[in-house]
């Protein structure tokens, strides 16, 4: 028998004992299958972490998700070029904010409460490809009833 053939036989019966293997461009895959009694795979109820990341096909970050150094917590979306481009995040004094960025890294919208506003005053800023200021709305909070 050509010694090829009989290492791909080896290689399926193996397969077979062990579980389903696919060879897909050249690449093994090892599907997810239910169970043999056509149970579903177990899900964690919880799941707790200091950080998540998500990647793509290429192992680039593309989602971000955790605790800053100065304990506040962001999540954070890279496009393919592994720029950021946009974040959202809550500072450790619990102060919201939502930025934009541009292709070039400079931040191009922001939407958050003004820090040093205890009634908690929505402020939207934009700024342009130059990087110069150019729009803050500022809208006022209410007191609490």
């Amino acid at each position: 028998m050509n010694l090829w053939l009989k290492a791909a036989v080896q290689g399926a019966a193996c397969g077979v004992m062990f579980g389903l293997v696919v060879v897909v461009r050249g690449r093994l895959w090892w599907p997810q299958v239910a169970g043999a009694q056509g149970k579903e795979a177990a899900v964690a109820d919880v799941v707790k972490a200091r950080r998540f990341e998500v990647v793509d096909m290429a192992g680039s970050d593309r989602v971000v998700f955790g605790l800053l150094p100065l304990e506040g917590v962001a999540l954070v979306l890279f496009d393919r070029a592994r720029k950021i481009r946009a974040v959202l995040y809550v500072e450790r004094d619990g102060t919201p904010s939502l930025e934009l960025v541009d292709g070039g890294g400079k931040t191009r919208a922001r939407l958050g409460v003004r820090r040093d506003d205890l009634l908690g005053e929505l402020v939207i800023v934009l700024w342009d490809r130059a990087g110069n200021q150019r729009v803050t709305v500022g809208v006022g909070g209410m007191a609490p009833a």
